[in-house]
């Protein structure tokens, strides 16, 4: 899996969402980054739909129990055989096949989903470093939520190895972010009080981008 930063576009006024795409992408190239194909993850909010019962009921009444709980799926694109459901609430992440998740969420609650982030862009190769530029889409309305870079160092799984050299690296990105208009955002390596295991990997990208969803909503206002 490797290190990873997953960075964020923030615009300066009056600059262009494609002069930025633009620049990040000229500058990947000129570390050497080969095109290596189609990139794609998705970040659903989940729902609990209240019962029948309870829907005459007045606010009061249905908060908390099954009707309050929020979990995010999310899907990743190197893992495409796994799905991650997180609850920021238990800070826990669970991890399991597409079909034994989707089972499991038929069995235990109904869930309906609220929104979702959709993240699609190109990955490029470049020496041991993988770096993905994406555009994030909010779902079902498809408005525009901004860019996001994917950075990770394949050697290490260490976050504290592989830091340094990933900073390197988005200090490049961050002066054709800054030439653009605008400046790249780090989204915190995040995981304070997930049980997650002690080398980076699947479970904290995916505590990564469901606090990137939060970010750009955010931002979206």
């Amino acid at each position: 899996m490797g290190g990873h930063m997953l960075l964020y576009w923030t615009a300066a006024e009056g600059a262009g969402r494609r002069e930025a795409h633009d620049a990040l992408a000229a500058a990947i190239l000129c570390l050497g980054g080969a095109t290596a194909g189609r990139w794609a993850t998705q970040v659903s909010l989940l729902r609990a739909a209240p019962p029948r019962s309870a829907m005459d009921d007045p606010p009061a009444a249905r908060q908390g129990g099954a009707s309050g709980l929020a979990l995010h799926r999310v899907t990743l694109s190197d893992e495409p055989e796994q799905v991650f459901l997180l609850s920021r609430s238990a800070k826990q992440v669970l991890q399991a096949g597409a079909a034994d998740m989707q089972a499991l969420l038929d069995k235990a609650v109904q869930l309906k989903a609220r929104g979702s982030v959709q993240l699609e862009g190109q990955a490029h190769a470049a020496g041991d470093f993988r770096i993905c530029l994406a555009r994030a889409v909010q779902a079902p309305q498809q408005n525009f939520l901004g860019l996001l870079v994917d950075v990770g160092y394949q050697p290490l799984d260490d976050a504290e190895q592989a830091a340094p050299l990933l900073q390197d690296l988005a200090g490049v990105l961050q002066e054709a972010a800054e030439a653009a208009g605008g400046q790249l955002r780090q989204v915190e390596p995040g995981g304070a009080g997930f049980q997650l295991p002690a080398a980076f990997g699947a479970q904290h990208r995916a505590v990564q981008y469901v606090q990137l969803m939060a970010a750009l909503l955010e931002q979206a206002g």
